[in-house]
């Protein structure tokens, strides 16, 4: 691995300077990000070796991790390496922020977009040269065909791919009719040109990448978790608990009806108390010395349409508060009727619950009727054609829709967001991408709320927990995990087009019931095993069968400690992977290592079925025992133990 000579070179020492110039990026930060960046590089191929190493570099949501990824290539370039490609998002406004971020931060490196890259530019000899391409399938070859000309193929090449769970993998790869998806085939054209490089991966969801086959060229060899900086907040934050009555930033609503959206021509009394928190919440920050452009984000639902005629009647709200508010500028509250009256009351109510020292109500909506005007409400969408503005013209932005906010995608000083229905099948990748309002928001904390129904509220909690525990596996190894596990039913890992289904794909869902397919039955495989667990197990210890006894997590896993699955054999069963998952969630607070053991039977008599070819069994519960069997606590983990007689004759037994 990569031996580091020096953290304190020419090109860390600039890019030290121009973040805390530029990005307002303390100096203590930085150290923790070289900290990161250093942990990166150590684990990346040596320069003098040939090979490939691949990498994944786990970030927070808008956690700013492209500082990170700027870092590491200055830190490279300091220690020996020369020769980088940067693989951005094929989007061009977040294609030409990239470009511009990694031109202006490193002063000492020749930087190739896509023009140069293109037009086959010359370079330099002996600096180091960055080509920043989109992950576009021509300008994927058009870089290999510089990389050639440049003749790469024998020095060490670093890769960066930005987001590498987006358009990076082969969406193809369970269809044997279609060929390997385009970028990912240039991508895989690329790194088998060089004959020594380290394949970066960065994302804040890599769920996709962690549940590659483990052959794939996709799948990470080692996992750098990166720590946000001062002033940031996320899924902790906002989604630690679910005491969300309590929250002084959650505010939970009805789902929006569509269809008594579209009949009654109205926006919902929520949409309404949700902006008049918005306009209250930016002028309380202006009075107190923020100048910041505020933003608002509405997701009313996945299709166009409604994101159309919630836009019509967001405009038309704010027309009509404009007008109310202008009729006495100086004296606002005079001009409102009596209903306005009460919603402005309740929404600085609200903002009362987190600001301090408020400024009197009067001096808000005084302040609020001298800025309202600069208000601007935008659609997002492909039909529109319009998405996330990198710098907002007017004091006040409305974005309605949601669905074309891309990953990466930062939207600026973000205060109000309001979810008002989600996908019936969410992907745990997706929904944390949307988590917009997540960042360094410190200084306008106390204005920001998240309004959403309490489902989908319970869903952040339940993605933000699985999160956290894929993290503290990875940080505590740095390797990429064996599985996903979830803790709610109807939550998926991510999309299954880039996931091989002919390789054994782990995810385990709380709610579900996961048993060997073909429990181990050789006696030179058990043993001793059935007399060990019938001890451990004893009537003495648990005198009925179907009742549930509450125990520790610890006595679940010392249950657990034995080998069930037949070696080879399918099924979602894997006995290493059955105690990881048991073993995270012992370790989580919310289950205070309390679990419960069933008994269900001593004396089975379960064989395989015919209509598994005698392969494995059927099941190994009774019918109809329902979804929590035996009255089990549903909010803990059970393990069901069977005990089977094995007197059925072949081919069944």
């Amino acid at each position: 691995m990569a031996h580091i000579n020096t953290v304190n070179g020419d090109n860390v020492t600039n890019l030290r300077e121009y973040l805390n110039d530029e990005e307002n990026i303390s100096y203590d930060d930085f150290e923790q990000i070289v900290q990161t960046a250093s942990e990166v590089l150590e684990r990346c191929l040596e320069p003098t070796e040939n090979g490939s190493v691949k990498g994944l570099i786990y970030g927070h949501i808008q956690s700013g991790k492209t500082s990170i990824i700027l870092t590491t290539m200055a830190l490279a370039a300091d220690n020996g390496f020369n020769n980088f490609v940067v693989m951005t998002s094929n989007l061009n406004d977040i294609y030409e922020q990239t470009l511009e971020r990694i031109k202006g931060a490193l002063d000492s490196f020749q930087v190739f977009g896509k023009t140069e890259i293109r037009q086959t530019s010359r370079t330099t000899h002996g600096l180091p040269l960055a080509l920043v391409c989109p992950k576009d399938p021509r300008r994927l070859r058009e870089a290999l065909n510089i990389v050639q000309l440049s003749n790469w193929e024998n020095q060490p090449v670093i890769i960066i791919d930005d987001e590498a769970d987006q358009a990076s993998l082969d969406t193809n790869i369970n269809d044997q009719n279609k060929p390997t998806s385009s970028v990912n085939r240039a991508i895989v054209d690329l790194r088998n040109y060089l004959n020594s490089h380290t394949y970066l991966q960065t994302t804040a969801t890599p769920q996709a990448l962690l549940l590659q086959d483990s052959q794939s060229a996709f799948r990470p060899d080692f996992v750098v978790i990166t720590t946000p900086g001062t002033g940031y907040v996320g899924g902790n934050y906002f989604f630690g608990s679910n005491n969300f009555n309590n929250s002084g930033h959650i505010r939970l609503v009805p789902d929006i009806e569509l269809d008594r959206l579209q009949t009654s021509n109205r926006i919902p009394d929520t949409v309404i108390q949700s902006m008049l928190v918005f306009f209250l919440g930016s002028a309380i920050l202006r009075i107190q010395g923020n100048s910041k452009k505020y933003t608002y984000l509405l997701h009313t639902s996945f299709r166009q349409a409604d994101h159309h005629l919630a836009a019509v009647l967001v405009d038309n709200f704010k027309n009509e508060l404009t007008n109310y508010l202008r009729q006495n500028p100086n004296n606002p509250i005079t001009g409102v009727s009596p209903i306005l009256r009460t919603q402005l009351q309740n929404a600085y109510d609200n903002l009362q619950q987190s600001f301090a020292n408020v400024p009197p109500f009067n001096d808000v909506l005084a302040e609020t009727a001298r800025r309202i005007t600069s208000t601007e409400v935008i659609e997002i969408n492909s039909v529109t054609g319009e998405g996330i503005r990198p710098n907002p013209a007017r004091r006040h932005t409305l974005y309605i829709g949601g669905t074309k906010i891309g990953r990466g995608v930062t939207v600026k000083n973000l205060l109000v967001t309001y979810y008002g229905r989600d996908a019936q099948q969410p992907q745990m990748d997706t929904v944390l991408q949307h988590a917009r309002m997540y960042g360094y928001r410190r200084n306008e904390l106390a204005a920001i709320r998240i309004y959403l129904p309490t489902h989908l509220a319970q869903r952040f909690v339940d993605i933000h927990e699985s999160d956290d525990l894929v993290r503290e596996q990875c940080q505590a190894t740095h390797l990429p995990i064996q599985l996903i596990p979830l803790m709610a039913r109807g939550i998926k890992p991510t999309r299954r087009n880039v996931l091989n289904e002919n390789t054994n794909r782990i995810t385990y869902q709380g709610g579900k019931q996961y048993f060997p397919s073909l429990p181990i039955s050789e006696p030179h495989i058990l043993g001793n095993q059935t007399q060990e667990l019938d001890n451990l197990l004893s009537i003495s210890r648990y005198s009925n069968q179907q009742q549930p006894y509450t125990v520790t997590i610890d006595e679940l896993l010392e249950v657990l400690n034995f080998q069930y699955k037949t070696p080879g054999s399918s099924g979602a069963w894997n006995d290493d992977l059955i105690r990881q998952a048991v073993s995270a969630l012992r370790d989580q607070q919310r289950y205070q290592n309390i679990g419960t053991l069933v008994i269900v039977n001593r004396s089975a008599d379960i064989g395989k079925s015919a209509d598994r070819n005698y392969s494995q069994i059927g099941a190994v519960l009774p019918g109809n025992t329902g979804n929590a069997p035996y009255r089990i606590n549903r909010d803990y983990p059970t393990l069901l133990m069977t005990r089977i007689n094995g007197k059925i004759d072949p081919p069944r037994g």
